[in-house]
């Protein structure tokens, strides 16, 4: 279409992830339309013919899956590059290349003892160095040589879907264990926030980021309920909570519960070589630290002008604004050192993403400084302090605002709501999306 076809697409998108990758979000413009200047296009010619591809997958969900088959072998393709050639590591006797034809082949239907044989293995050869890769492979990156190699080998032997043995867990098994763990670290986000639960269910909580969540809420109905604010006394009282608790995630950070702990700060080297799920358990507890300000931050800022502070308070608040710089700006250098020396591909884009989140989070945090706004609280003879106002009606207070669609990947009407939101959780996102899901 336009004299570019689809797998011309799909290799253009391949590039526009991998430069923010490299360059951020903020700086990957330039080689990005310079990539595009040696495909003789621009952004604007890039845009028509995105935009006419893509109304043809959105209405034919079978070009759809070829976009993204096309899309995964280009990041295979990308991933393999280079990459030093592992097929004849062994483990226990057996190479990477024995472990992937022989487990496709007993996945196809094959006789196992008379694969084993074939291959110049004892059996008990063959289980010993099953049990070991499949236990290597459940500590690595998805986008380490050996899982892609396998994936690679596993194909030529046989077209079905890997399935690896010994120490490793099914997909299934594997989604769960990350679902159980994306609900310790986040808490029950069905539970909505109200006055009568907020200190119970949310400010109690050692869940640092439900506990943000609870605090974003009732500073937001705080916000709303101008109206309402003199014959509410509980919403103030649980306003005068959201205020400390705010303070003292801005001063002090996400403290040590469930998803928070050190992150970055006592990693000494890269973590390439590191086990994936230490990893990840890294990663998590890092974004705590920069999660729990961008959480509050935008609604901690209003109430400096929503007549709640004294004049005092709001010294305080900016005091703890300007703290909060001061924790994260190192921890944003120590992020971009790590991203710098990463190769991975997993990590190197969860990283880069933090990075940039830093980035952000800092900037708004300074603007806020350089924009403070703040009115006082009114006086009790200007307020109406009659009784005959109820609290405000509305119950939930999570954002419902859409996200801006991203043109760094295409999008069709097929994607379930749980592959959106498995993409977003860390190791299984990172596999979804190496894939091209």
């Amino acid at each position: 279409m336009n004299g570019y076809s689809l797998a011309d697409c799909a290799e253009i998108m391949r590039m526009h992830t991998k430069l923010k990758v490299e360059h951020g979000e903020r700086d990957y413009k330039g080689p990005w339309q310079e990539f595009l200047r040696m495909k003789g296009l621009t952004e604007g010619n890039w845009a028509q013919v995105w935009n006419a591809w893509h109304q043809k997958m959105e209405a034919d969900p079978g070009l759809a899956a070829k976009y993204h088959t096309y899309f995964a072998n280009a990041n295979v393709r990308d991933m393999t590059a280079g990459q030093a050639n592992v097929s004849q590591d062994a483990l226990e006797g057996v190479t990477l290349e024995q472990f992937a034809k022989i487990s496709a082949k007993i996945q196809g239907g094959g006789d196992a003892a008379a694969l084993v044989a074939a291959e110049g293995l004892s059996m008990d050869q063959w289980l010993a160095g099953q049990g070991a890769w499949g236990q290597k492979m459940g500590t690595i990156s998805p986008t380490d040589p050996i899982m892609l190699q396998y994936g690679q080998l596993y194909q030529k032997y046989n077209s079905t879907i890997p399935q690896v043995g010994g120490g490793s867990v099914s997909m299934e098994q594997a989604v769960e264990q990350t679902l159980d763990k994306h609900a310790q670290i986040q808490g029950n986000r069905s539970i909505e926030v109200t006055i009568q639960n907020a200190e119970s269910e949310f400010f109690s909580s050692n869940i640092v980021r439900h506990k943000a969540r609870g605090v974003r809420a009732i500073l937001n109905l705080w916000d709303r309920s101008w109206s309402d604010r003199a014959s509410n006394p509980a919403l103030k009282q649980v306003t005068r909570r959201a205020y400390e608790i705010s303070i003292d995630l801005l001063e002090n950070g996400p403290g040590n519960g469930p998803g928070a702990g050190p992150g970055y700060q006592g990693v000494s080297g890269g973590v390439d070589a590191m086990d994936i799920h230490k990893w990840s358990d890294l990663h998590t507890e890092e974004e705590a630290y920069e999660d729990t300000v961008s959480t509050i931050l935008s609604e901690f800022k209003d109430l400096a002008a929503g007549q709640f502070m004294t004049p005092a308070e709001s010294d305080r608040a900016q005091a703890a604004i300007r703290k909060a710089i001061q924790r994260l700006t190192p921890r944003k250098t120590k992020v971009e050192e790590i991203w710098s020396g990463t190769t991975d591909m997993t990590k190197k884009a969860s990283l880069r993403s933090l990075l940039d989140s830093y980035i952000e989070v800092l900037e708004e945090m300074q603007e806020a400084l350089d924009d403070w706004s703040y009115e006082g609280p009114e006086s009790a003879d200007s307020s109406d302090s009659s009784d005959e106002h109820d609290a405000p009606s509305p119950q939930s207070f999570q954002s419902n605002a859409p996200s801006q669609p991203s043109t760094a990947m295409a999008t069709t009407n097929q994607e379930s709501p749980l592959i959106a939101f498995l993409k977003g959780l860390p190791v299984i996102g990172q596999i979804l999306k190496a894939l091209g899901l």
